[in-house]
């Protein structure tokens, strides 16, 4: 597959391990012809490498993505552009969606009340549970997504009782869970699902990943190891000042 170049903001939040892992998570329920939304875009890179995975297949793809950051719906504006990509520069809550979707992928921020907030305020609303609540998101994804449509994301693995309880009270299904662990003796501090409005499966527990093979930073696990050959992406770092000098309609 062709390389992704991605550009990120110096001093934004910019994707990192999680959104790879959740993408590669996604492809083996991306159907080949979709229309998909990217919430809570970023950069776009989840929007990205799905629409490059469904192209890959010889299919197609209706790409729109929802960030409320100005700069940051700008940035994933100018990567999607080669996909096409749709960006709404609107808080999610106040998203009106021109239809519904087949598919919904997200890595919301699910930092808890009490975490530490940082001067950054544009890395705060990319980590911070506050910017965008759980259950509320949920009920808004039920409204966008169609009936038979599936959704994809992470979350913090130590909020799972929070998660398959909103679940539950917004009716949307979980059928496929996978945790993250970094090593086999550590706690998993990510979770991966897949759910659906319309389901009566039994819910699939997968095996564990694991993302390395010893503390050292660097000495990742084989499956981390081809999700990075998989992603192939390039980051390209980009000033506030340049993003202003460009323009997009949003």
């Amino acid at each position: 597959m062709a390389t992704l170049n991605i550009y990120q903001l110096e001093n934004g939040y910019c994707y990192n391990t999680d959104s790879l892992i959740l993408a590669h998570f996604a492809k083996s329920f991306l159907k080949k012809h979709i229309s998909l939304l990217d919430v809570g875009a970023g950069s776009g890179v989840l929007g990205m490498l799905c629409s490059r995975e469904i192209l890959s297949m010889g299919g197609s793809i209706t790409l729109h993505l929802v960030e409320k950051d100005t700069i940051m719906a700008t940035l994933a504006q100018k990567n999607t552009s080669i996909f096409s990509g749709k960006v709404h520069c609107v808080d999610f809550m106040d998203f009106v969606a021109p239809f519904k979707f087949d598919f919904i992928i997200t890595n919301p921020p699910f930092y808890t009340q009490g975490a530490v907030q940082g001067k950054n305020q544009r890395k705060n609303m990319a980590r911070h549970q506050s910017f965008l609540p759980l259950h509320p998101m949920l009920e808004q994804i039920k409204r966008v997504m169609k009936p038979n449509g599936i959704l994809c994301m992470c979350y913090d693995a130590r909020m799972c009782d929070e998660v398959f309880y909103g679940f539950k009270e917004c009716d949307i299904h979980i059928d496929v869970v996978r945790f993250v662990h970094s090593l086999p003796d550590r706690e998993s501090t990510l979770m991966l699902l897949k759910a659906k409005i319309q389901s009566k499966s039994p819910l699939r527990i997968l095996p564990p990943l694991f993302t390395h093979q010893s503390p050292i930073q660097s000495d990742n696990t084989l499956e981390v190891k081809r999700i990075y050959e998989w992603a192939q992406t390039q980051s390209i770092k980009i000033n506030e000042e340049q993003i202003r000098l460009e323009e997009y309609n949003l």
